[in-house]
């Protein structure tokens, strides 16, 4: 299985269903910044995907919007995660975690309303809201004169390492 692979499935299975305790059987190794695109991702769903390594952002959807502006989003967001997540631990308030986001983008290019969903655990929430929600908030589109624009992304962040508690 390739590394786009192991993301797509990480970013999958730990959305849709974590554990109670809030951990994961697994977490996907990254040292370099590496992109999927629809080519190798469509099977999972996503339309793009940006992996660093503490953050993994996937495009579940995108609505009113060119492939490239989408991609620049998913991009700006990894690298915030990213780095987020790096200071959070740094500051000992880290908390692995995965969430899913969805946001409405008004004509003038700001984000507007958002729709977070988090997977339970300690921390994972508090570090969602300011590693991933704020990030996105702050995000700023062209202005266009058109429809409802809008995406859905999942994300992932946590240490850079494959492990299995599998028995």
């Amino acid at each position: 299985m390739t590394n786009s692979a192991i993301a797509l499935a990480v970013v999958s299975i730990s959305c849709a269903s974590a554990r109670s305790d809030g951990s994961h059987d697994f977490t996907v190794a990254s040292r370099d910044v590496r992109v999927a695109d629809a080519g190798g991702a469509a099977a999972a769903g996503y339309d793009y995907v940006a992996r660093l390594p503490l953050a993994i952002v996937a495009l579940a959807e995108s609505r009113g919007m060119d492939e490239g502006t989408a991609r620049a989003a998913i991009n700006a967001l990894a690298e915030s995660l990213d780095a987020c997540v790096a200071r959070e631990a740094r500051k000992g308030t880290f908390a692995r975690g995965a969430a899913r986001l969805v946001a409405q983008i008004t004509p003038d290019g700001s984000v507007a309303q958002t729709s977070l969903r988090v997977e339970p655990g300690d921390g994972v929430i508090e570090n969602a809201v300011l590693c991933l929600l704020a990030p996105a908030k702050l995000l700023s589109f062209p202005v266009i004169d058109a429809g409802v624009r809008g995406m859905a992304i999942e994300a992932l962040w946590g240490p850079a390492q494959v492990t299995d508690r599998t028995h």
